[in-house]
């Protein structure tokens, strides 16, 4: 079944609900001008035809753009309604009206100046709303995110306008190819970039596609195959700028020492998300939680999960999100909306650090924040389980203090628990680490570091080998060896012998909560093939 395009999705929902005579309607979206076009368009439903149409803005007040005897056609010249610039003017503009359908741009920021609800203008969007019960009258609110106003939440009834889907961006792709070939433009195109193109185009907003092509479109003198690094380049740049959300560059399988039964998760998880998958009702995988010690590679583990799966990483950076705005009530949550939203429409791996410190602090929100984190945690938490296009990746050290509905399943399909490597596996990472600097592993007594590094995690592996580089080169810039490592190894304490205690307590949590989990001796950083390290809850 096709999917549904966002413009549609909206227009059906538009038209039921304010025949259903929902009164008040705040449409969550950045693109202002897409929704005003979706309204034109709205005004052609028969239902809706002899309504007349209005856009309200603070510098404008409010404008007819199409009267209630044109059809649904929009008037030549649009009727400035005098003395309704103030928010609330305009409100009792509004309320003294039979029939109409009201735009209102950036209205949020007078009901909640500085985050602090307007009891005035509070008010009396109440009234209006019951007022305009018994008429043909409905109030839109177009803005990035409608101010949570717990006196206004019988009142107002949110829905969103959705970033353009694939089927709306190719449309959008090929009228702009026509237009360029019909100015002489160059536009060297085959089937196979066209497709590229529309992939680099998913979760980016109507304006921001048009502006990455152009700026590519430029520099490539044309829209050809070269454009298509400066536009993914481009869609890095606008998606960090305007969202907690960073690209992250894959890395490639043979980089990772060990994980053999994650590496087989990751691939099984990737054949969830094809069409014949889905064709067979296979559910996705909705996601994967590696729980482990410090420095054992998990953060690694998700670039190289986006190289197995051939997915786009999107790295969430959740600190960010609760930093926004701040303070002011309801940034976070714009900004949550807006990086879930992209996450959605590329349809990618998002990638979560820390889980365990994202959601914490539910509890204690309501006397620190207002309820603000509580809020923005729950969004996310009520978003991992409906998504059915992202596959979550999510890395913790110590998830013993969560509830453990934050990570249940449903919200992951796999909890994976890493620990420090086993021998063989410490062998694994020398060699990787080593193949990267240009050293040949094979000139090495890998059995011999491995030893001396028991107690080592991946990343402390990898300082020892960094600090042998350095010190052979300052040594007569000589190639490192053996000796060198092995005396880098002994200038390194280990944080399993700093922390002992905590990190005994967090395997014992393991081997009680997670399939699969054995003791310390026995378990290792590279998950056992034998040790499925999946939560049954």
């Amino acid at each position: 079944m096709k999917n549904q395009s966002s413009e549609t999705k909206l227009l059906e929902e538009l038209d039921t609900l304010i025949r259903a005579r929902y009164t008040l309607l705040a449409v969550n979206t950045y693109e202002e001008e897409r929704l005003k076009e979706c309204l034109l368009e709205l005004m052609s439903f028969d239902k809706h035809r002899e309504k007349p149409l209005y856009f309200w803005s603070r510098t404008n007040g409010i404008v007819k753009i199409i009267d209630e005897n044109t059809g649904g056609v929009p008037l030549i010249e649009a009727k400035v309604i005098p003395e309704t610039q103030d928010p609330l003017s305009a409100l009792e503009y509004i309320a003294a009206q039979a029939t109409g359908i009201f735009l209102l741009c950036d209205f949020a920021p007078y009901i909640a100046p500085y985050g602090q609800e307007d009891p005035v203008l509070v008010r009396l969007l109440r009234e209006v709303a019951w007022k305009l019960k018994i008429t043909k009258a409905t109030v839109l609110f177009a803005g990035p995110n409608f101010p949570d106003i717990k006196t206004l939440e019988k009142e107002v009834s949110a829905i969103e306008l959705d970033l353009p889907q694939e089927d709306e961006i190719i449309n959008a792709l090929d009228i702009q190819l026509e237009k360029f070939e019909k100015n002489g433009i160059n536009t060297s195109v085959t089937e196979d970039t066209r497709g590229n193109l529309v992939q680099a185009l998913l979760g980016l907003t109507n304006d921001e596609i048009s502006n990455v092509i152009a700026k590519a479109t430029i520099s490539c003198n044309g829209l050809t195959e070269d454009a298509l690094a400066i536009i993914l380049d481009e869609k890095k740049k606008v998606i960090r700028g305007s969202s907690a959300l960073t690209y992250i560059h894959p890395e490639p399988a043979n980089s990772l020492g060990g994980y053999q039964s994650l590496r087989e998760i990751l691939k099984k998880a990737a054949h969830t998300f094809s069409p014949e998958a889905k064709a067979r009702h296979v559910e996705p995988c909705k996601g994967i939680l590696l729980v482990g010690l410090p420095g054992c590679g998990k953060d690694l583990c998700k670039r190289v999960a986006s190289s197995i799966t051939n997915r786009a990483l999107l790295d969430l950076d959740f600190g960010s999100i609760m930093g926004e705005g701040g303070g002011v009530i309801g940034q976070s949550a714009i900004s949550i909306k807006r990086a879930l939203s992209i996450a959605t429409t590329v349809k990618g791996i998002l990638g979560i650090s820390e889980f365990e410190k994202a959601v914490s602090g539910m509890k204690s929100s309501n006397k620190t924040d207002g309820g603000e984190t509580a809020r923005t945690i729950s969004y996310l938490l009520n978003w991992m389980q409906d998504n059915q296009d992202v596959l979550v990746f999510a890395t913790a050290n110590d998830v013993r203090d969560l509830e453990s509905e934050q990570f249940r399943i449903g919200r992951f399909s796999y909890i994976h628990f890493v620990d420090l490597p086993t021998k063989e596996d410490r062998q694994e990472i020398f060699r990787v680490h080593l193949q990267k600097r240009s050293l040949k592993p094979e000139d090495f007594d890998l059995d011999v570091l491995a030893e001396k590094a028991e107690q080592f995690s991946g990343a402390e592996i990898e300082g020892a080998v960094k600090d042998a580089v350095l010190e052979a080169f300052i040594d007569g810039n000589r190639a490192a060896n053996t000796k060198d490592v092995i005396s880098a190894i002994g200038g390194i304490t280990p944080t399993a012998e700093m922390m002992k205690t905590k990190i005994d307590e967090i395997r014992e949590w393991a081997k009680n909560n997670i399939k699969g989990s054995r003791s310390a001796s026995n378990v290792s950083q590279v998950t056992s093939t034998t040790a499925t390290r999946v939560l049954e809850i």
